[in-house]
C-alpha cells in the first residue's frame, strides 16, 4: 500500500514505474541487511508521508452518504481507536446492522 502511494506522490503513472521498482527490490534485496538497523520511526514516516492526505481530508469518507456513511465513519474510527483486526470487526457488525435499513434503489 504505502510504496503505491508513494510512487503516485512521485509522480509515476504507468506500470513501467512498478516494473522498475519491483526490480530495483531484486537487485537490491542482498543488500537489505543494511536496512535492519533501521529504527521503526524512519520507516513509520516514510508511510505516513504517503497517507497522511488521506487521513486529514478523507474525501471518500466525506462523499458517503446514508449507511455507507454510518459503515465508512465506524469503521474508520473504530480502526482508529482500537486496531485494524478489530476496526474491520466493527465494520462488519455496522453492515450486518444496517443492510436492513438501505433503501432499494429499483
Amino acid at each position: 500500500m504505502s510504496r503505491s502511494l508513494v510512487s503516485r506522490m512521485a509522480g509515476t503513472t504507468s506500470q513501467m514505474s512498478c516494473m522498475v521498482t519491483a526490480l530495483l527490490w531484486i537487485y537490491m534485496m542482498p543488500y537489505m541487511t543494511i536496512m535492519s538497523p533501521t529504527p521503526q520511526a524512519a520507516l513509520s514516516a516514510v508511510i505516513m508521508s504517503a497517507v497522511v492526505k488521506s487521513v486529514v481530508y478523507p474525501k471518500d469518507l466525506l462523499a458517503m452518504k446514508g449507511t455507507d456513511f454510518i459503515v465508512g465513519w465506524g469503521t474508520g474510527i473504530g480502526t482508529a481507536v482500537t486496531s485494524p483486526t478489530i476496526g474491520f470487526g466493527i465494520g462488519l457488525i455496522l453492515v450486518a446492522i444496517t443492510s436492513p435499513m438501505k433503501v432499494k434503489k429499483d
